[in-house]
């Protein structure tokens, strides 16, 4: 017969199986030890999770909550002795007035243990790629020629052609529209692909089963090439503080072991992180 314990970990395990395969646990290597970290590839945006558009926190509460689960689960090997928590409290501080169409992802990991207690702290973050800017000012420089250019044609053939005066202008207009909008496309698929560069990066160290199994040095040229070429943006931040329980519900101490296998990570060596894989 099935155990209430094991029949409530398959539900979990359903219940989470597709949000599990955007959730991997990041083994870091940051002053010579390592750390587990929590990384969703997967990236929300605030409207799929308010549809009534009336921006309640529970609905990211709700979605970290669900990220704290995946964590929990494969931080401990699905052994179910080591999924035995309450919630005691969550903090959810917002860093921004937030937009409908702003998307975020979740980094996070554990910050800190106590005897029977740990914190895990997620954020929602997301990023602008630094030559985004650069880009903006040509397509301005470009947007202000051709306006200039489309306002001197049109006022030439006017002088000789007030019938046609209207005419040119609209095509004139509608050229322009055309032409601004090919240059945001471009500028859009290529920044999708430099913010998939981490992806890209994560998947090429993954096993045929997109396990990484080895500590990444966070000290890799390459990963602070990728942090340099864009800015973090910082939507929220929540930190879940959780209690171990054992079968009768009462507070258990949390393992030795289990400490020294997910080390809690600092506030600066979080973010640090979160500046590579925002």
């Amino acid at each position: 017969m099935i155990s209430p314990r094991a029949l409530l970990l398959a539900v979990l395990c359903l219940y989470l199986h597709n949000w599990a395969a955007h959730a991997m646990n990041l083994k870091l290597l940051m002053d010579g030890k390592t750390y587990t970290m929590l990384y969703e590839s997967k990236k929300v945006k605030f409207s799929d999770l308010d549809i009534l558009n009336i921006m309640f926190h529970s609905n990211q509460v709700k979605h970290c909550g669900n990220s704290v689960i995946c964590y929990l689960l494969k931080i401990s090997s699905t052994d179910i002795e080591n999924m035995n928590y309450v919630v005691r409290h969550i903090d959810i501080s917002y860093n921004r007035p937030l937009k409908y169409e702003n998307v975020y992802k979740i980094i996070g990991g554990v910050t800190s243990y106590g005897v029977t207690s740990m914190k895990i702290t997620l954020y929602g973050v997301g990023s602008t790629m630094k030559v985004q800017e650069e880009t903006k000012g040509e397509g301005g420089e470009g947007s202000g020629e051709g306006s200039s250019e489309g306002s001197s044609g049109g006022s030439s053939e006017g002088s000789s052609d007030g019938a046609s005066d209207g005419s040119d202008e609209e095509d004139n207009l509608i050229t322009m529209l055309k032409m601004n909008l090919l240059h945001d496309n471009t500028k859009k698929r290529k920044l999708l692909r430099k913010e998939k560069s981490i992806d890209k990066l994560l998947n090429q160290l993954g096993d045929e089963h997109e396990n990484i199994t080895e500590a990444i040095n966070m000290k890799n040229p390459l990963l602070q090439e990728i942090a340099s070429k864009k800015n973090c943006i910082n939507y929220f931040s929540v930190v879940y503080t959780l209690v171990k329980v054992d079968n009768k519900g009462e507070k258990c101490v949390i393992d030795d072991a289990f400490k020294n296998n997910h080390m809690p990570m600092d506030e600066d060596q979080l973010n640090e992180a979160v500046k590579v894989f925002c």
